[in-house]
């Protein structure tokens, strides 16, 4: 038999009086792996264009946006409050602790309806085509779009608390059970 192996989704390192919470984002959602490469293949043709400089741009913006999903983060407990970004918060003024996902709203899909203009001969086939062209793009990209909506959502949990009119983030980029982990550290007592 196979013993289970334990991980708290979080080091909990001690320092003297104060304990320090460490833990790493998630990182991006399996769809973003699938459309990333797409993504930055397609800026690169033009890299023979007079703007080289669009796709470094991008690619190193992308680049930077992915690293921030799997950086390391981190909060102290104190024994009077938390402390997140060299601010302590205290305890006592606390009223609320959180866990919430910008990305976990319904997604709405609106849309009008396409004309194919068409006609004889083979310019009114041509439109018929580019037409049909066009929709069924435009599907696709509708479709793309919603798979990483959903599949990013399943990766943006935070943990905040509520300080007096404020929302402090404490976590970010967090898959939900690891966020429930660091809920049930600050919510115990």
């Amino acid at each position: 038999m196979k013993k289970a192996k334990f991980t708290q989704g979080y080091d909990l390192i001690p320092d003297g009086d104060l304990s320090v919470v460490s833990f790493s984002g998630d990182g991006v959602s399996w769809a973003a792996y699938v459309v990333l490469p797409i993504v930055l293949i397609w800026p690169s043709m033009l890299f023979f264009s007079p703007f080289w400089f669009i796709p470094l741009v991008l690619i190193s913006g992308i680049g930077y946006l992915i690293y921030l999903t799997f950086q390391r983060q981190t909060f102290t407990l104190t024994k009077d409050g938390i402390v997140k970004g060299g601010t302590e918060y205290d305890r006592n003024k606390i009223s609320e602790i959180l866990i919430d996902n910008p990305l976990d709203s319904a997604i709405s899909v609106t849309g009008s309806p396409s004309m194919i203009v068409g006609g004889t001969g083979v310019a009114g086939a041509s439109m018929a085509a580019m037409g049909v062209m066009a929709n069924a793009t435009t599907s696709a990209a509708l479709g793309a779009s919603m798979a990483i909506s959903r599949s990013s959502a399943k990766r943006r949990f935070r943990v905040r608390i509520r300080y007096g009119a404020k929302l402090i983030t404490l976590a970010r980029n967090l898959k939900q059970d690891r966020a429930i982990a660091i809920f049930d550290l600050l919510t115990k007592e």
